[in-house]
């Protein structure tokens, strides 16, 4: 009798740790960024609204996540970052950043430089006149 129950807890304790699909977790990455889009110049106090375009991923395992922003007072440095989901089953569709808006307020007159780091560290590079 005991033998049978060892028997039957070691198969439960098999069956509960067992898993169809391989365990993977979301990662998270840089996306690369082909363009943005917005207004050549602003008042001071006015909203800085800029549109990103470009491709996060190639099936619906992917999507936009955050923006990392780092805002002065005359300057942006922000990348866009994008999660691959743990899942192995991925809809068959490009997924894209089509116009996602990141907006800020001028707080200072001059120029603001916007830098939007790419997966290779380089950099995408633009400004807007603050009036």
């Amino acid at each position: 009798m005991k033998k049978q129950f060892l028997s039957i807890i070691s198969a439960a304790v098999l069956l509960i740790s067992c898993s169809t699909e391989p365990s993977r977790e979301p990662f998270l990455f840089a996306v690369q960024v082909d363009s943005i889009a917005h207004a050549p110049s602003v008042l001071l106090n006015d909203t800085i609204i800029i549109k990103l375009y470009g491709t996060i991923g190639t099936n619906g395992c992917y999507s936009f996540s955050y923006f990392d922003d780092k805002l002065q007072p005359q300057r942006l440095d922000l990348t866009v970052v994008g999660e691959r989901s743990a899942s192995t089953v991925c809809t068959d569709v490009v997924v894209y950043l089509d116009g996602k808006e990141y907006r800020c307020v001028a707080l200072q007159n001059g120029w603001f430089s916007i830098n939007i780091r790419q997966p290779d560290e380089s950099r995408l590079r633009d400004s807007v006149f603050v009036e």
